[in-house]
């Protein structure tokens, strides 16, 4: 494993340094805060200084949690050339799988490339850490979230109390505004969380029936608050 390893260790640092860019693609379609753009440059710092272990920290417990995927395809380099862990190449898979889910050519690329290099044994333990990473963290965890505050936003719409009272504040523009961002929301995420269904294939019948359960609950909402518009 380890002459395994080292071959994808090589993987050129200007590399990484491309890959800033991709890491301010935005989460699920809004752009990155201003905390996160500051801590992936602190998290790049300590990187490039080789103090891997604060970087670790940095990319995987606060930057991968959230969606970012250059944080994510960080913790999976720095797993393959044992940068501040013990080297391991199947963890560092998994994390390639897990940076790879918005169809990246770039991520791809280096999941695909090694991937190809295991062994039915070593794919199928590569299968059970990313499947585990992404219940965590993975995209359809963190839309399948959006999409739930956005239905709870909808719950407030034209006939609520809260609703009545804004109108008698003279704020009845204002929540429309606040709504109609609401289903636009939903319903591109929707399109991506529909999306990132046909890619997946390790989603089991229960996982399947809880995303569509949201997507016909979130298309009905929508529904119903234009029907009260």
């Amino acid at each position: 494993m380890k002459a395994l390893s080292l071959r994808f260790a090589a993987v050129p640092i200007l590399l990484m340094i491309a890959m800033t860019a991709i890491a301010q693609e935005g989460y699920l379609g809004e752009a990155p805060t201003r905390t996160i753009l500051k801590a992936q440059e602190k998290a790049d710092a300590y990187f490039a200084k080789g103090n891997f272990g604060k970087a670790m920290s940095i990319y995987r417990d606060d930057l991968a949690p959230v969606g970012d995927k250059y944080a994510q395809y960080m913790v999976g380099y720095m797993n393959l050339a044992g940068n501040g862990v013990p080297q391991d190449a199947i963890i560092a898979s998994a994390w390639y799988r897990l940076a790879a889910q918005r169809e990246n050519d770039q991520y791809m690329r280096i999941r695909d490339g090694l991937l190809s290099l295991f062994n039915d044994a070593q794919r199928a333990r590569s299968d059970l850490l990313y499947i585990d990473l992404r219940r965590k963290m993975g995209d359809l965890v963190l839309v399948h979230k959006l999409i739930r505050d956005d239905i709870e936003v909808l719950h407030r719409r034209t006939g609520t109390e809260m609703f009545q009272q804004d109108i008698e504040r003279g704020n009845y523009g204002q929540q429309l505004d606040v709504f109609d961002a609401a289903v636009a929301r939903i319903e591109s995420r929707l399109e991506f969380l529909q999306r990132q269904i046909e890619l997946e294939t390790t989603l089991d019948d229960a996982e399947q029936g809880v995303l569509e359960k949201l997507i016909h609950e979130a298309e009905r909402e929508v529904e119903a608050y234009r029907a009260s518009r």
